[in-house]
């Protein structure tokens, strides 16, 4: 693999574009698909083979390369914490890969340590997460299976859009903890809006937890806890101001299970998890 090259065409290359310049997949084991060049944030990556030895620093990441079955390929999971600059060194990845919003200062230490691409995984939409998932299947040799992966994930965005055609969004708001919300410019905001949802806080999202005063004068339909907050209904209506909610006083208290909604494959799932939340008769 190289660093050089310009363009991204990736995704278009997996969904059977036919645009000028682009290619349509390979249909024999001898057809070739390499060299090609995908986009890694603002920067052009040229592939001319699969990498070998993957290094992941995120678990979003780490979940898209599984799925691709490309686990054996990596050689360094997604810590925990920090990045073990020492491990990692040892580990001699030939590619590494992260979610776009990376520590620019850690990636490139770990670029100048391994002397390995590296890859930032876009994960701001659903669209952004098929995108991710079809890049990284060229990069780990996998494409056939990226393609079913994305495949998957449109028909539940399908079957979700048909489910409720006829059925007006609800006003939401999204705790992942401690009346931390989301932001409408990210994967959870995304599937919320899919969904026939309107994120209530998504516009001020980025100032962290909205204040409960802000919050009552909002007055969601459904109050929407993420599974990873241990959150139930019965603690917030022992919250004196939490208990006004509308949501709260009509038991509109949901909980979507946070690792569907990770930006990884499981994302239609997770979208068809909140669908029907929001919209229980739309499913019945």
């Amino acid at each position: 693999m190289g660093r050089v090259a310009a363009g991204a065409i990736a995704l278009a290359l997996l969904l059977g574009a036919t645009a000028c310049g682009e290619r349509s997949e390979p249909t024999g084991s001898s057809a070739k698909l390499y060299p090609v060049t995908i986009q890694s944030g603002d920067r052009p990556l040229a592939v001319t083979a699969p990498a070998k030895r993957i290094a992941v620093l995120d678990e979003p990441a780490e979940k898209i390369i599984r799925g691709l079955g490309a686990a054996r390929r990596i050689v360094m999971e997604a810590p925990e914490v920090n990045v073990d600059f020492t491990a990692l060194k040892k580990a001699r990845p030939d590619l590494i890969v992260a979610s776009q919003g990376a520590d620019e200062r850690v990636l490139s230490r770990a670029a100048a340590l391994t002397k390995a691409d590296v890859y930032l995984a876009p994960g701001d939409s659903i669209h952004q997460v098929e995108r991710a998932i079809t890049q990284l299947g060229l990069l780990a040799g996998k494409p056939v299976t990226a393609r079913a992966l994305v495949r998957h994930i449109e028909q539940r965005r399908k079957l979700v859009e048909t489910r409720l055609r006829r059925t007006p969004p609800v006003s939401v708001f999204v705790d992942t903890g401690l009346f931390t919300t989301v932001s409408d410019q990210s994967v959870i905001g995304d599937v919320i809006r899919e969904a026939h949802g309107k994120n209530v806080a998504g516009a001020t999202a980025e100032g962290g937890p909205v204040d409960l005063p802000d919050l009552l004068n909002l007055d969601p339909d459904v109050y929407l806890a993420t599974s990873d907050t241990e959150l139930t209904l019965a603690d917030l209506r022992r919250n004196p101001r939490a208990r006004k909610l509308r949501a709260i006083k009509e038991g509109r208290f949901e909980v979507a299970d946070a690792e569907l909604l990770d930006p990884g494959p499981s994302i239609g799932e997770g979208l068809l998890q909140v669908a029907r939340l929001l919209h229980p008769d739309a499913f019945r």
